[in-house]
């Protein structure tokens, strides 16, 4: 099969879309990437038609059996209609919030257009439903092979910090850090130099997604708290790339965790400021319990979870639409 997949930076590596590519290779399918996003060009009017020219012209040169976008809030409508008409399926897997509740750009406007429509989190299911019947749960998958594979195996970790953050710095993860302030901590992300200087003097510049790896392998602790709205994606692809990278967990997942990974064996959830303390503070000194659950998830990973157990299904539920 040939796959066209429209991604935000081209599958550039080692991000999303590179790891999505990558899997239907190994599968055994060609691909040809392209990146919706090019130059910044989609924010203008006519540019961004052109782009979305292009997208129909490169996608029946290369002869797709299949189009996929990964996310596309600007494809425009029409142009997944047009490509259609040329006996190529389209689907759409978004990993952000496809209906622009928390912010408006990210609307999807053509969910209808699509052979098939794939979110991350259930609970967009109803309404994409909606708008396309062919809507389905895929979660996000992690690649433990490469993006997200162990810089520090687990035998030799010395872990210089306690904990690990890596993500935007909300108010909710501040309230929580703040009272380990005084911890060793690997934190990165979006405006933590804002936060507190306790936690601010304490975060990283900008690290790129192997670098991610390895500030998860230094620590003994890697915090994936969600933000504060019920609207944000669940579950994450932190969820998954954490464990993937054989590392240790601790997480306030709201919805299905018993879904992905067993609480307590494989990763640890939360419910509360005061139980995340309580658990913070016996995993930091409890080594052989703490890397047991992390060897346990990264198993889980392998077994369930990788991105090319996604891509497989994806393939399956085309076939039998």
């Amino acid at each position: 099969m040939k796959v066209f997949i429209v991604d935000m930076i081209g599958c550039k590596k080692p991000y999303l879309g590179y790891q999505i590519a990558s899997s239907f290779k190994e599968l055994g399918h060609e691909t040809m990437a392209f990146n919706y996003r090019a130059f910044k060009l989609q924010h203008i009017p006519f540019t961004n038609m052109l782009l979305n020219k292009l997208i129909i012209k490169q996608a029946k040169n290369f002869k797709a059996d299949l189009v996929l976008v990964h996310k596309g809030e600007t494809i425009l409508s029409g142009t997944i209609s047009e490509i259609k008409k040329e006996n190529i399926a389209a689907v759409n897997w978004n990993p952000d919030e496809p209906l622009g509740v928390l912010q408006a750009f990210n609307k999807i406007n053509n969910v209808g257009e699509y052979d098939a429509y794939f979110t991350y989190d259930t609970q967009y299911l109803k309404p994409l439903k909606e708008l396309n019947p062919n809507t389905y749960h895929l979660p996000p998958g992690a690649d433990p092979f490469y993006a997200h594979k162990e810089q520090i195996s687990l035998e030799e970790r010395t872990y210089p910090a306690d904990i690990c953050m890596v993500g935007t710095a909300y108010p909710n993860r501040i309230n929580l850090l703040m009272n380990y302030k005084n911890h060793s901590m690997k934190i990165a992300g979006p405006h933590w130099n804002n936060a507190p200087k306790e936690l601010a003097k304490q975060a990283l510049p900008h690290v790129d997604n192997i670098e991610i790896v390895k500030l998860f392998n230094e620590s003994k602790i890697v915090l994936n708290p969600y933000g504060a709205s019920k609207n944000f994606i669940c579950p994450n692809p932190r969820t998954f790339e954490i464990p993937a990278s054989r590392s240790f967990q601790l997480t306030d997942m709201p919805r299905e965790e018993k879904d992905y990974f067993i609480p307590k064996k494989e990763i640890v959830v939360y419910k509360d400021e005061k139980e995340f303390g309580e658990l913070v503070n016996y995993y930091i000194e409890n080594d052989e319990e703490r890397e047991k659950i992390a060897n346990a998830g990264y198993k889980r990973v392998l077994k369930e979870h990788t991105m090319t157990h996604r891509i497989k299904k994806m393939i399956n539920i085309i076939k039998r639409i």
